[in-house]
């Protein structure tokens, strides 16, 4: 016998299906995603009270679980009793059963998909800070609530954090997706792609919670067949910090781990984020115009020492107090001078600082090497970078509706 292919789920748009249960009519109206190799559509739903006769109607996301998938037996206990405004439930389960065992399901409609999709649609290159702090806090609620009914996200990433614009009142509603109600917010297929496109061996975004993930998990899945015992809460902290990276940079471009730990690595020792996370992997080199500066700034202070010396030399034939007076004046000078080059080189490096202090410390804290130094959901959101963090209504205006999204690269930095 030949062997069995796995048929997707790929209906065409349009398609129009009710649930025997509940008479609720289904019709798929796009495309908005994709879990493996089955579609993930948004539909519009239909429905009557048979009492009174009154239709209701409104949008779901529709999602299609394969025999086999291993939240199916989970999400009945996990998804479906976590009751909180900042996780994404299931909210209608067998929509229809297939022969093959699988089935759809119905989860609320996210209208501006995931963070990550946002981020490959208009952010290439970062959230703003301010808005990172934001949609960060709304998924660690979520994710603090996950921890405490004892369970495990496992997959925490830009591509589970979900935002949704449609909300009567306009109000935005930023969800951490959990188990089964996860799924790929990218319909076009330009996540990650020009990383995809230029090197197949670049690990996909998609796949980041495995390749970055911790140092406990990663490097314990090639000795152990049970890896399921090793995720902790800890471990899922590690991913907070790597999602923090992605959403302040628009992507991690890594070739494999060991250019991932290294990266890391090098965060950690300089206990600081560079403007770039590419600027890691370069070899320390000293531009021309910067030795250029360097050396004039060392002839300066030449120069000063060498006029100070000579005065130094005259003063000698001059008599008592006069030599003492002239002697304490120029050595005042000289802690002036000194004074004015340590100010000049402090400022330089506030000025060449990209993100806060704050941000910076959430990063270091998550990506602390030994699980026990890595706080847990509930000391995370009470650092200062979350404490201060603006109300939704500032995503909105700044992400949502930013009109030309402005990329945080170094020409954005200079005056045209």
């Amino acid at each position: 016998m030949g062997r069995r292919t796995t048929r997707a789920y790929r209906p065409k748009v349009g398609r129009i299906i009710t649930d025997p249960n509940t008479d609720i009519t289904y019709l798929f109206e796009k495309i908005i995603g994709t879990s493996g190799l089955d579609f993930v559509y948004k539909a519009v739903y239909f429905s009557r009270d048979k009492h009174t006769n009154i239709f209701s109607t409104g949008y779901i996301t529709v999602k299609y679980l394969r025999k086999g998938n291993p939240d199916i037996g989970t999400s009945f206990t996990a998804t479906g009793k976590i009751s909180t405004r900042n996780i994404i439930n299931i909210e209608s389960w067998f929509i229809r059963r297939f022969e093959d065992n699988g089935y759809l399901v119905g989860l609320p409609y996210m209208s501006e998909g995931s963070l990550r999709y946002i981020l490959s649609s208009n952010f290439y290159y970062g959230l703003p800070e301010d808005c990172i702090a934001i949609a960060l806090k709304e998924a660690l609620i979520g994710l603090l609530d996950i921890h405490n009914s004892g369970r495990i996200h496992k997959y925490f990433n830009a591509g589970n954090i979900f935002v949704n614009n449609s909300k009567a009142g306009g109000e935005i509603e930023i969800k951490l997706a959990f188990e089964a109600a996860g799924y790929d917010s990218d319909p076009q297929f330009k996540v990650n792609k020009e990383v995809d496109a230029g090197d197949s061996s670049v690990p996909r975004l998609t796949n980041i919670s495995a390749w970055a993930a911790a140092p406990e998990i990663y490097y314990t899945y090639e000795d152990s067949d049970d890896i399921e015992n090793d995720y902790s809460v800890k471990s899922d902290i590690w991913l907070v910090g790597i999602t923090a990276l992605e959403l302040a940079y628009g992507n991690i471009r890594v070739s494999d781990r060991e250019d991932f730990d290294d990266m890391i690595n090098k965060i950690r020792k300089s206990k600081k984020l560079p403007k770039k996370l590419e600027d890691l992997f370069e070899e320390i080199t000293y531009p021309i115009e910067e030795e250029g500066e360097e050396e004039k700034n060392d002839g300066k202070m030449k120069k000063v020492v060498g006029f100070f010396k000579d005065k130094l030399k005259l003063g000698k034939e001059k008599e008592g107090d006069n030599l003492v007076e002239e002697i304490n004046d120029k050595k005042g000078k000289m802690k002036r001078v000194m004074g004015y080059f340590k100010e000049k080189v402090g400022k330089k490096k506030e000025e060449e600082r990209l993100f806060s202090k704050e941000f910076e410390n959430v990063v270091l804290d998550c990506l602390a090497k030994k699980p026990r130094k890595r706080p847990n959901v509930e000391r995370l959101l009470r650092q200062p970078f979350f404490e201060k963090a603006k109300d939704k209504n500032w995503f909105q205006r700044r992400v949502l509706h930013a009109k030309n999204p402005k990329p945080i690269t170094s020409d954005s930095d200079s005056d045209d």
